[in-house]
C-alpha cells in the first residue's frame, strides 16, 4: 500500500477545498438572477393575496404589474386593485415574534379607515404556534376591521387574548393565537405602523 506524506495530503485536501469552493461559487452567481426573481414574485404575491388575489407564484409578476402601482420608491406602499373590484393601499409592515422578524404586507381602503386583508411570515416561528400567523383562518380574521373607533381616534387592529381587553371594539380587534403570546404580541405591533401612513 502506497503511503503519501503529510505534505502531499494537506496539499490535496487544500486543493479539492479551494476547487470545491470555487464550484460553489460558480453555481450560487449562476443561480442569483432565479433566486432574486424568486424573492420578487414572493414579494409580489403577499401583496396579492393581502388585496385578497389567490394567485400563483409562477403568474405573481405578471398579475402585480397589472394590478399595482408604487407610491413610494423604497416599495413599502403601493396602490392595489383589490380581488373585490375596490382600490387599496398595500403597506409593507415589519416586526419581531419570539424567535426572529415577522414581516408582511396589509391593504387598507384608499379613505385608511378599514383594512381589506393582510397576508404575514416569519423566518423561525415555533410551529402549531407561532407559525400561525400565515395561516388563512387567523390572516382572514382581519378582513374589513376598522382602524378607528366611533370617535374617530386611531386604534388600529388590535391583536388580543380572547375574552380580554373588552373596551375594544369587535371591528377593531382580533383574538391572538392561543401558546403565542409574544407572536401575537408582534402582530398586534405591527399593525401600529398603519398609522404612521394614514
Amino acid at each position: 500500500m502506497k503511503k503519501f506524506s503529510n505534505t502531499y495530503i494537506f496539499i490535496y485536501i487544500t486543493a479539492l477545498v479551494l476547487l470545491i469552493a470555487v464550484v460553489l461559487t460558480v453555481v450560487s452567481s449562476g443561480l442569483k438572477p432565479r433566486r432574486d426573481l424568486n424573492r420578487q414574485a414572493e414579494k409580489y404575491q403577499q401583496i396579492l393575496r393581502a388585496a385578497g388575489h389567490d394567485i400563483d407564484r409562477t403568474k405573481a409578476v405578471v398579475a402585480f404589474s397589472n394590478l399595482t402601482v408604487p407610491l413610494t420608491e423604497d416599495g413599502r406602499q403601493y396602490r392595489v386593485v383589490c380581488a373585490d373590484g375596490t382600490k387599496g393601499i398595500a403597506i409593507r409592515l415589519d416586526g419581531k415574534g419570539l424567535w426572529g422578524p415577522l414581516w408582511g404586507y396589509a391593504v387598507i381602503s384608499e379613505d385608511g379607515q378599514t383594512l381589506k386583508g393582510i397576508s404575514l411570515d416569519h423566518k423561525s416561528e415555533t410551529p402549531g404556534l407561532g407559525a400561525k400567523i400565515t395561516e388563512e383562518h387567523f390572516l382572514k380574521s382581519f378582513k374589513e376591521k376598522k382602524l378607528y373607533d366611533k370617535n374617530g381616534r386611531f386604534v388600529s387592529v388590535r391583536v388580543l387574548k380572547p375574552g380580554t381587553h373588552n373596551e375594544i371594539a369587535e371591528e377593531n380587534r382580533v383574538d391572538a393565537i392561543s401558546g403565542a403570546t409574544i407572536t401575537s404580541r408582534g402582530v398586534d405591533e405591527m399593525m401600529e405602523q398603519l398609522k404612521i401612513n394614514n
